[in-house]
C-alpha cells in the first residue's frame, strides 16, 4: 500500500506543478506569487518528503509503523488539505476590497532605489546588532531586522531590474545582496534568513521588470538564478553539517565553515535541502501518535501564535513548539545543535496533533486565505513598490509554512513584512531628502497584465478585482 500511496502523491505533486504553470502562461497566478511559493513549499515538505519516506524508506528520526492505513489517511489528509487551501485561495472574500487599496507611496529611478537598499542595510545593522541587545523588545527587532534586510535585498533587485544591462547597477545589486547574506547570517540558525534575502532579491527583479517579459525568456531567467541561489543555499546547509553549535556562529565563522565545505558534507546538504526535512515521515508519525499514544492538543497552533511574543520568562508555562514536543515524545537524540534542536513536523503533522477534525480545514482555509490577501496587495501595487517590496521581506517564512511550526513563520513573516513596511517609508523619505525619490499620491489599483478569460472575472465599481480559478 505504502508504493501505491507514494504514487498517488507523486501524481499529486505533477498536478500542482501543471497547474501553477498553467495558470502563469494563462496570466491568472503570477509566477513569482506568494501562493505558487507555498505550493513549492508543500511540494518539498510534505509531498516529496513523504514519497521519499514510502516509496525508497528515507525517513529522518521517526517514521510510522503501520505502512497500511497511516499512508492512507496522510494522502487523504493532504488531498483535503490542498482541495480547501485551492478553494479559500480563489473565493473572492469581502476584505479583499480592503487590502487592493494601496495608498500612497515613494517612488524613484533606479538610483534612488539602490541608494535606499543601502540605507535598509543601515537600518537592518541596527535593529539586529544594536537593539537585539535590548530585553523585550531583542526578538522583535531581530525578526524585523531580518525583515528590512530582505527588503533591502529586494530593493537592489528592484533598481537593477530597471537597468538590467548596466554594469554599474549590476554591481551595486550584487554587492547589495552579498552584503545581505553576511548580515542575514550573524547569530542565525536555520536556512529560512539566507533564503529569504535571496527570495526578496528576485521578488525585485520579477516585479521590477521580469514579470512582463515573455514566458520563455522568463523562465530562462528564473532557472539561471533559481539554479544559482540553490547551489548557495546547499553550500550554506553544508556548512551547517559540517559545524557544530552553529547558531552560535558569527558572520566570519559561518564563512569560513562554508569554504572548509567537503564533498560528504555537500553531498549531505543536497540530501537535507531536497528531502523536505523529512517532514512528511513526521506528520504519518504524528497521524499514528497523536490520538493514541499522547492525547489531542486542540488548535496547538493558534494558541501558540498567540502566545509567542510573551517572554518565556514571564509565562513559565507558555506553550511548546510542536518540533520540540516531537523532539521528547518520539525519544528524538540531540544532534550537535545544543537546546535549539527541533524537527519539522509539517503542517500536516500539526493537523493532526491539533484535533484535525477541526484544525485540517480551518489552517487550509485560514492559510488560503491569508496568502490570496498578500497576492491581491502584491498584484494591485504594481506602481507602489513600497507596498509591494514589503511582501517579499517574507517569502523564506512562506516557503517553510509546509516543513510545521507554521504558527512562528506567520508571526516572523507578520514582523519582517511591519519591518520593512515601516523602513522602508522611512528610508524613502531620507532618500527624498537628497531628490532621489518624491511622494506619490494615492491612485485607483491597476494591473497592467489584467486579462478576462480562462476563469478570470472583472469588475468596475468601486474598483477592479479578480477572482483567481
Amino acid at each position: 500500500m505504502r508504493y501505491l500511496v507514494a504514487i498517488y502523491l507523486l501524481l499529486l505533486a505533477v498536478l500542482v506543478i501543471q497547474r501553477i504553470v498553467r495558470q502563469a502562461i494563462n496570466g491568472q497566478v503570477d509566477l513569482f506569487s506568494i501562493r505558487n511559493l507555498f505550493l513549492a513549499g508543500f511540494i518539498v515538505f510534505q509531498l516529496t518528503s513523504a514519497i521519499l519516506g514510502l516509496g525508497f524508506f528515507i525517513f529522518g528520526d521517526v517514521q510510522p509503523t503501520d505502512f497500511f492505513l497511516v499512508p492512507l489517511i496522510y494522502a487523504f489528509m493532504v488531498t483535503v488539505f490542498l482541495w480547501l487551501f485551492a478553494w479559500s485561495y480563489r473565493r473572492e472574500w469581502s476584505p479583499l476590497r480592503l487590502v487592493r487599496k494601496s495608498g500612497s507611496g515613494w517612488d524613484g529611478d533606479a538610483g534612488g532605489w539602490m541608494l535606499l537598499a543601502f540605507i535598509m542595510l543601515g537600518f537592518g545593522i541596527g535593529l539586529k546588532m544594536g537593539l537585539i541587545y535590548i530585553p523585550l523588545i531583542n526578538i522583535i527587532a531581530s525578526q524585523m531586522g531580518g525583515g528590512v534586510i530582505a527588503a533591502a535585498a529586494g530593493c537592489a533587485g528592484w533598481a537593477w531590474a530597471k537597468n538590467f544591462r548596466n554594469p554599474t547597477m549590476a554591481a551595486l545589486a550584487l554587492t547589495v545582496l552579498a552584503a545581505a547574506a553576511m548580515l542575514i547570517l550573524y547569530r542565525a540558525f536555520g536556512r529560512r534568513p539566507v533564503l529569504g534575502v535571496l527570495l526578496a532579491f528576485g521578488w525585485g527583479l520579477y516585479w521590477g521588470a521580469w514579470r512582463v517579459l515573455p514566458v520563455g525568456r522568463l523562465l530562462r531567467r528564473i532557472g539561471v538564478w533559481g539554479t544559482a541561489g540553490i547551489l548557495l543555499l546547499i553550500a550554506y546547509t553544508a556548512s551547517r553539517n559540517a559545524a557544530a553549535q552553529f547558531e552560535k556562529r558569527g558572520i566570519a565563522e559561518t564563512l569560513r565553515a562554508i569554504v572548509d565545505i567537503r564533498g560528504d558534507d555537500f553531498s549531505a546538504g543536497i540530501s537535507a535541502v531536497f528531502s523536505g526535512q523529512n517532514a512528511g515521515g513526521l506528520s504519518m508519525w504524528s497521524i499514528e501518535t497523536y490520538g493514541s499514544s499522547y492525547p489531542y492538543d486542540p488548535l496547538h497552533q493558534v494558541k501558540y501564535l498567540a502566545s509567542i511574543p510573551v517572554p518565556r520568562e514571564y509565562w513559565p508555562g507558555k506553550p511548546e513548539p510542536l518540533g520540540k514536543l516531537i523532539v521528547d515524545h518520539g525519544y528524538i537524540r540531540l544532534k550537535g545543535s545544543g537546546n535549539v534542536y527541533n524537527v519539522g513536523p509539517g503542517i500536516i503533522g500539526h493537523a493532526a496533533h491539533d484535533f484535525p477534525w477541526i484544525a485540517l480545514p480551518l489552517y487550509a482555509i485560514g492559510i488560503g486565505f491569508m496568502l490570496r490577501c498578500m497576492d491581491e496587495k502584491t498584484r494591485w501595487s504594481p506602481h507602489v513598490p513600497v507596498a509591494l517590496l514589503p511582501m517579499g521581506a517574507a517569502l523564506g517564512q512562506v516557503l517553510a509554512l509546509p516543513r510545521g511550526e507554521s504558527a512562528l513563520f506567520i508571526f516572523e513573516g507578520a514582523m519582517a513584512i511591519t519591518g520593512a513596511w515601516l523602513f522602508l517609508r522611512l528610508g524613502g523619505r531620507i532618500v527624498g531628502l537628497f531628490g532621489g525619490m518624491v511622494q506619490t499620491p494615492p491612485e485607483e489599483p491597476w494591473d497592467p497584465l489584467m486579462v478576462a478569460d480562462d476563469g478570470w472575472e472583472q469588475r468596475a465599481e468601486p474598483s477592479k478585482s479578480i477572482v483567481a480559478s
